[in-house]
């Protein structure tokens, strides 16, 4: 059971979440939504359920879920589905700009690009994104803040908001 907490008008859309379950279900709600270069910024303590909700997204993309892993050790693991996905993982690192790794072309393509620790990218107060932060609320129960940086993200931050009405 999932329930709204708040939501500050266009740009953030805050809710709690009591299992990995309905963790999943969310990141299948934003997966469905997303229509080709969008970047989603995942944020949150160590385990606290980032890879739970990209595997949401890739269900929403047609993928299967056991084929997301957490790419702590690979760092950018790439996906086919109704849309690719890029699922990249910057945990290794304490600071990573565009440049490195070849990010700037994973991050402004037409696929989706799903980044893990996204707050060590040099450059992540500058870019418009998708900022999904998962915070811890007991055992069993997270809160997840969508963020909307950048008018694409507020419309679709409100297209995700409409679907859970």
């Amino acid at each position: 059971m999932e329930t709204e907490v708040s939501t500050h008008p266009n740009t953030s859309f805050v809710i709690d979440s009591s299992s990995s379950r309905a963790t999943k279900m969310w990141g299948r709600r934003l997966g469905s939504l997303l229509e080709g270069g969008e970047l989603l910024a995942l944020i949150g303590e160590l385990g606290v359920g980032k890879t739970c909700f990209i595997k949401g997204i890739a269900l929403g993309l047609n993928l299967r879920e056991e084929d997301i892993l957490s790419p702590t050790f690979t760092m950018i693991q790439e996906h086919r589905g109704r849309l690719p996905l890029f699922h990249i993982d910057l945990y290794r690192l304490d600071r990573v700009g565009l440049d490195d790794l070849g990010l700037r072309e994973y991050l402004f393509s037409e696929s989706i690009a799903a980044v893990e620790w996204f707050e060590r990218l040099q450059e992540a107060s500058a870019i418009d994104r998708l900022s999904v932060k998962i915070s811890y609320t007991g055992a069993n129960s997270r809160r997840i803040e969508f963020t909307a940086v950048g008018e694409r993200y507020v419309s679709l931050l409100m297209r995700l908001r409409s679907r859970s009405a």
